[in-house]
């Protein structure tokens, strides 16, 4: 039998928009059906299938992708190059699919496609996720049309690498000093943002805010679909200092090491148990530390900008070996709590079961329903965090708010916690967290939070633990 070809179409996932769009070719089925299967005893009524999987969006072979028989348990996953082998495919029509986290975060989903299968063959498979420019005009085949161009791309921390949600992304007409903006969308969760069909007729450029930082604006030279990344300069290096001492006798200890896990630093601490490291990214880090004749200890702490922090890290006495002590028990999920206040917030687990629905912050502190709890997004100016007094938007979180208070754009904000490490200019940090890196929340009532932090908690207590 001649050679065959099978069309995969694609349609969006209803992540964005449920806007459905045009077909696009991503697997093609090529080979010789009815091509001996060689050294391997294999029954009459089943074939066997090579293949390779591809991302067209990165130029790779796309590693651990699992392919499956619709209605069989046959499936294999691709190695490091791509590729994979299925046995023991039954005879007659079927369908093939293949699954990747990646076409989830590319808003894509698959349906089956159809392959005649037979008895005691061998038949070539090359499957593709599609182009980036190839998704972005089907994409924009559902929109108005106005024009013939259109861009996609991803915002970045320059310094992290870690996608920036919520960046204002601006579509401008015109020359310089008479710019003017044509349109304008806010990122995604993972930082991704689309223009479509942008009308050429006059010269187009893109620009990109995130908060006060912007990045210089990039003209569009071409018609058609183009793929634009930008990278902002938001964060800068953080210095981490601290001391290592021994617990009982609260001594230093010198000698120590110290290292930041996963990365080239680290450190012997000096005569009075002090090390330090300057230029570290901001962002979650890992701190192993050992000694001879001290427990081996690893710390996890969430660095923020512009923050130095001074740590103490206490080392026990090593403990003997002793022989093993079996406990058999039922599990129950651990509630974290304050000491001296009931729980209000969310779990790891409730997080967890919600994480799917929520695309900000904002929408964790609402499914906490905290009685008298009040979560708004308001037009605030002035203050920390807002440059020459500009006006933006920020997060508002309030357990109680003044009685005599007029203007509906003030906020009574509660003080916030990230890892028991206090936070300044809490709205803004807030309204760009990415709500994949919550782990739990709770909340402490301004009569609570007073007792245990002072005025800081007069308007109560927001605590966030991360991931």
């Amino acid at each position: 039998m001649g050679d065959r070809f099978l069309t995969l179409t694609w349609r969006w996932s209803t992540a964005f928009r449920c806007v459905r769009t045009a077909i696009l070719p991503a697997i093609v089925l090529a080979g010789a059906f009815g091509e001996p299967v060689v050294g391997q005893n294999t029954a009459r009524s089943t074939g066997s299938i090579l293949g390779t999987v591809f991302d067209s969006t990165t130029s790779t072979p796309l590693a651990d992708a699992r392919v499956a028989v619709v209605g069989t348990e046959v499936f294999a996953k691709s190695n490091e190059e791509g590729r994979f082998r299925l046995d023991g495919v039954p005879v007659g029509l079927r369908s093939v699919v293949f699954f990747h986290d990646r076409m989830g975060d590319l808003g894509l989903g698959v349906t089956p496609a159809q392959v005649f299968m037979r008895a005691a063959s061998l038949s070539r498979v090359s499957l593709a996720i599609p182009s980036r420019s190839t998704i972005l005009a089907a994409w924009c085949s559902a929109e108005p049309v106005e024009g013939p161009t259109s861009v996609e791309g991803v915002v970045t921390d320059a310094l992290t690498g870690v996608p920036l949600p919520r960046a204002m992304v601006r579509a401008l007409r015109g020359n310089m000093p008479t710019r003017r903006v044509v349109r304008e969308v806010r990122t995604g969760h993972s930082g991704e943002f689309r223009l479509c069909n942008l009308d050429s007729s006059e010269p187009l450029a893109v620009a990109v805010a995130f908060g006060a930082n912007e990045a210089a604006p990039v003209p569009l030279t071409l018609a058609g679909p183009s793929i634009l990344d930008f990278m902002i300069d938001i964060s800068e290096p953080v210095t981490i200092t601290g001391s290592v001492i021994d617990q009982a006798t609260r001594a230093p200890i010198p000698g120590a090491h110290v290292e930041l896990v996963g990365s080239d630093y680290s450190a012997l601490t000096d005569s009075t148990g002090a090390f330090g490291f300057d230029g570290i990214p901001p962002g979650r880090q890992i701190i192993e530390t050992r000694m001879l004749g001290y427990a081996h200890r690893v710390d996890s702490l969430t660095v923020l900008s512009n923050e130095a922090l001074g740590l103490e890290i206490v080392l026990t006495t090593e403990a003997f070996a002793l022989d093993p002590l079996v406990v058999v028990g039922r599990r129950k999920e651990r509630v974290f709590t304050t000491p001296g206040t009931r729980f209000s917030g969310l779990t790891e687990a409730q997080v967890d079961s919600i994480a799917h629905r929520v695309l900000d912050f904002a929408g964790f502190a609402r499914a906490a329903r905290m009685p008298g709890l009040t979560v708004s997004e308001r037009m605030m100016s002035g203050g920390a965090g807002f440059s020459g007094g500009m006006v933006q938007e920020a997060l508002c979180i309030e357990m109680q708010r003044p009685a005599r208070s007029r203007d509906p754009n003030s906020c009574n904000m509660v003080h916030v916690r990230i890892n028991d490490v206090a936070v300044y200019n809490a709205h803004v940090v807030l309204q760009h967290l990415n709500p994949m890196d919550v782990r739990r929340i709770q909340f402490i009532t301004p009569i609570e939070a007073g007792v245990l932090y002072g005025t800081r908690g007069a308007a109560g207590v927001l605590l966030v633990y991360t991931r």
